[in-house]
C-alpha cells in the first residue's frame, strides 16, 4: 500500500508540475542559470553570463514580462541578437514550454540556424538536453526545423516559403533579420503579419522582432521600432554625469590616412562638451547605464543599440577603422557602415543619375590604361545580332575607368562571330609605361536565345577568367547578395555565376555619384581623334547606363525599394553591373605593385572548384 501510495504522490506531483504556472523569473536569469554557450557558437564556450553584455538585461526582462506582447530590438551587428534569441527559445522550452516559430530571411538561413545554433544549445544545456529528443532516433519526429518538447515544440520557418508559415497556433514568434525577409512569402502576404495572424488564440502570447535596419521608409524594424517606447542606451557622462546614447555625431578621433588606423577615439558629451575615451564612458557599465524611453505605449517595447555600446569584441577605434573604409568605398559601403553598426536607416540620395552630367564628366585619356589602373575586367551582352562589351580597368578602392566599348556583329548561330568574340577578349591594352594588361576575369549574359552556346563557349575558357552569368532579380525588394553563389546544374556543366542584380545596380549608381579622382569614383574617356579604333562612349552609352531609378513601392500596405526602367534599353547598366560583380569575384589586393614596364599583365587566377550555391568572392 506505501509503494502504491508513493507512485500515486509522484503521479500527482509530476501532473500538478504540468499544470503550475513557472516560477517566476526573466529570461536573463533562466540564462544565467541554464545556458550553456557551445563550442561551435563561442570562442568561449561555457556558463552563459548575462554581466558580460550587460545591456541585454532589459530587453531580456521585457522579453518574460507578462505586460509585454512585443519587443522590437534594432540592434546593430556585434552585440549578441542571436544570443539573445536563443535565450528566449530556451526559456519558452525549459522554463515555460510553449509553440515556438522561429522565422529567417529564407529556409536555407533557417537550416543553418537550427543545425548551427539551435541544435548546439538544445545538445549542451543541461536542462534542455533531456527535453528535445536527438534527431537520429528512431521514434523522433525532430527534424531540422521542427523539434518537440514537453508542454511545446518550435518550428523554424523561413520568410520565403509560405508553406514552411503555415502552421497550428503559435504562441511565441521571433523574427531574426526581418528587414531581409520577402514583400510576400509567395501569394500569401506579408511574412511578419502572417505569423502575427497565429498567435491570435494566445492571451499571452510574444512576438520579438530582431533586426539591423536598412533603407529609410521601407526598414521593417525601423516602423516597428517607431510603433514602440523608443528606448535607447543612456551613458552618464564622466563629468558632469548627465545621461545620454552614445551617438556617431558626438565621436571625436584622429586617424592615421598611411597606416590607415585609428589612433585616438573620444565621445564628446553633449552637455558639458567634455571629451573622454571608451573606458571612461563604459566604466561600471552594468550599473551606471540604464535604457531610457523616447514614449509611452502599452504592449510594445522597442530597444535602439548601435555598436558603439559593445563590451566585447567590438570597440570605438574598429568602428572608426570601418567608417573611414566605407567612406573610401562610396555610399553603398557607408550604407551598410550606418545600417550594421551605428543600427540608423539609410536615406537614398541620388537615386537617379542624369546622363548629361556624366556626358559633360568625359576626359581625355592620354593612354589606352590611364595610371592608376591595376586590373581589367570584362562583360559581355547577348544579342540576337551581336556582342556588347565593356572593357572596365580597377583600381584602389573600387576605383574604375572606362578603357573601351565594343560590339561584334554577325549571326550568333554561325561560328565567326563566336571567333571574333574570342579575339577581342585575348587583346592586350596599354598603358604608359608599355605595360600590357590583359583582361583578367570576364562575365557573359546567358540569358535570351542563346544559353546553351553561352555555357558551351565558355566552359573551356574558365581557365582564362570567363564565366557565364545568371542574373537574379525577385522584383519584390528582397535582397539577394551580388555574388550569390554558383551551379553547374547544365548539359555543358558550365560554371555559372549567380548575380543579384539589384544590389549591383546599388553599388553602380553609388559609384557615379562620387567625384572623379577620388575612391570608389568612374571615370569616362574623350573619343580620341588619334585613335583608329575609337573609344564609343558617346551619348546613346551614358542613357543607357543611367536608363533605371530606384523607386519605393508598396505591396500590402509594406513599403519596398526597386529597379525600373526609364528607357528601352539599359545594356550599359547590365554591362557595368556585369563588371563589377567580376572585379568582386577576384577579390584583388590593389596594393600590389604592378610588374616591371614593358611586360605584360595578365595571368588570370584559376577558380577552385567549390559547391553548387556558394559564395564565390573569394574563390573564383
Amino acid at each position: 500500500m506505501n509503494a502504491q501510495r508513493k507512485r500515486t504522490f509522484r503521479l500527482l506531483a509530476d501532473t500538478l508540475s504540468l499544470v503550475a504556472p513557472p516560477e517566476p523569473i526573466s529570461v536573463s536569469e533562466w540564462a544565467d542559470r541554464h545556458r550553456v554557450l557551445s563550442p561551435e557558437a563561442s570562442a568561449e564556450p561555457g556558463p552563459w553570463k548575462t554581466e558580460r553584455a550587460p545591456y541585454q538585461r532589459v530587453p531580456m526582462e521585457a522579453i518574460s514580462d507578462r505586460n509585454v506582447e512585443s519587443v522590437v530590438l534594432m540592434w546593430a551587428s556585434q552585440l549578441g541578437k542571436t544570443d539573445l534569441q536563443l535565450n528566449t527559445i530556451g526559456y519558452f522550452t525549459g522554463h515555460d514550454p510553449a509553440p515556438i516559430m522561429v522565422i529567417q530571411p529564407d529556409l536555407m538561413v533557417a537550416r543553418d540556424f537550427s543545425n548551427d545554433r539551435l541544435t548546439p544549445m538544445y545538445r549542451d544545456s543541461p536542462q534542455l538536453s533531456p527535453l528535445v529528443v536527438k534527431d537520429k532516433s528512431r521514434d523522433s519526429r525532430n527534424t531540422i526545423l521542427y523539434k518537440t518538447f514537453p508542454g511545446g515544440r518550435i518550428n523554424i520557418a523561413g520568410a520565403n516559403s509560405p508553406a514552411s508559415l503555415a502552421s497550428k497556433p503559435i504562441r511565441v514568434v521571433i523574427g531574426d533579420e526581418i528587414d531581409r525577409f520577402p514583400v510576400s512569402a509567395g501569394k500569401e502576404g506579408d511574412p511578419v503579419s502572417l505569423v502575427t495572424a497565429r498567435t491570435k488564440t494566445f492571451y499571452n502570447k510574444k512576438m520579438v522582432w530582431v533586426s539591423t535596419p536598412t533603407i529609410k521608409g521601407a526598414s521593417r524594424i525601423e516602423a516597428l521600432y517607431e510603433d514602440s517606447t523608443q528606448e535607447e542606451l543612456h551613458f552618464p557622462c564622466p563629468s558632469c554625469d548627465e545621461l545620454q546614447p552614445l551617438t556617431w555625431r558626438q565621436i571625436d578621433f584622429d586617424y592615421d590616412e598611411e597606416t590607415r588606423a585609428c589612433t585616438r577615439v573620444d565621445h564628446v558629451c553633449k552637455h558639458c562638451g567634455a571629451l573622454y575615451g571608451e573606458h571612461e564612458w563604459k566604466k561600471d557599465y552594468a550599473k551606471r547605464v540604464v535604457w531610457v524611453a523616447g514614449k509611452e505605449h502599452s504592449k510594445t517595447r522597442g530597444f535602439k543599440l548601435s555598436s558603439l555600446a559593445a563590451t566585447i569584441n567590438y570597440t570605438w577605434k574598429d568602428a572608426v577603422n570601418e567608417f573611414k573604409a566605407a567612406k573610401r568605398g562610396g555610399p553603398a559601403l557607408l550604407k551598410t557602415f550606418f545600417n550594421t553598426v551605428m543600427a540608423e536607416s539609410w536615406e537614398e540620395e541620388g537615386e537617379k543619375v542624369e546622363h548629361e552630367l556624366l556626358l559633360n564628366r568625359r576626359e581625355m585619356y592620354m593612354h589606352r590604361v590611364p595610371e592608376g589602373v591595376k586590373f581589367l575586367t570584362a562583360a559581355v551582352d547577348t544579342q540576337d545580332n551581336r556582342f556588347e562589351i565593356d572593357v572596365i580597368g580597377w583600381g584602389k578602392d573600387y576605383s574604375s575607368w572606362r578603357i573601351q566599348y565594343h560590339r561584334v556583329y554577325g549571326d550568333l548561330k554561325l561560328q565567326d562571330v563566336w571567333d571574333d568574340l574570342d579575339e577581342f577578349l585575348s587583346r592586350t591594352w596599354q598603358d604608359a609605361a608599355g605595360r600590357k594588361f590583359r583582361i583578367r576575369r570576364t562575365l557573359m549574359d546567358s540569358g535570351g536565345h542563346f544559353t546553351r552556346e553561352v555555357y558551351k563557349w565558355c566552359k573551356p575558357r574558365a581557365s582564362r577568367g570567363i564565366y557565364a552569368i545568371k542574373g537574379e532579380d525577385s522584383g519584390d525588394g528582397t535582397h539577394t547578395p551580388l555574388l550569390n553563389g554558383t551551379t553547374d546544374n547544365n548539359v555543358h556543366r558550365a560554371t555559372v555565376i549567380r548575380l543579384g542584380v539589384a544590389e549591383g545596380k546599388a553599388k553602380v549608381f553609388s559609384s557615379l555619384t562620387i567625384e572623379p579622382g577620388k575612391p570608389g569614383s568612374c571615370r569616362f574617356p574623350l573619343p580620341n581623334p588619334d585613335n583608329p579604333d575609337p573609344f564609343v562612349y558617346d551619348e546613346e552609352y551614358f542613357k543607357q547606363l543611367t536608363a533605371e531609378q530606384l523607386v519605393t513601392r508598396y505591396k500590402n500596405g509594406i513599403p519596398y525599394t526597386v529597379w525600373v526602367q526609364t528607357r528601352a534599353r539599359n545594356e550599359a547598366l547590365d554591362l557595368a553591373v556585369y563588371n563589377r560583380a567580376a572585379i568582386e569575384m577576384m577579390n584583388p589586393n590593389f596594393d600590389l605593385p604592378l610588374p616591371e614596364p614593358g611586360s605584360v599583365v595578365s595571368s588570370p587566377v584559376r577558380p577552385q572548384q567549390r559547391k553548387k550555391k556558394r559564395n564565390v568572392s573569394s574563390s573564383l
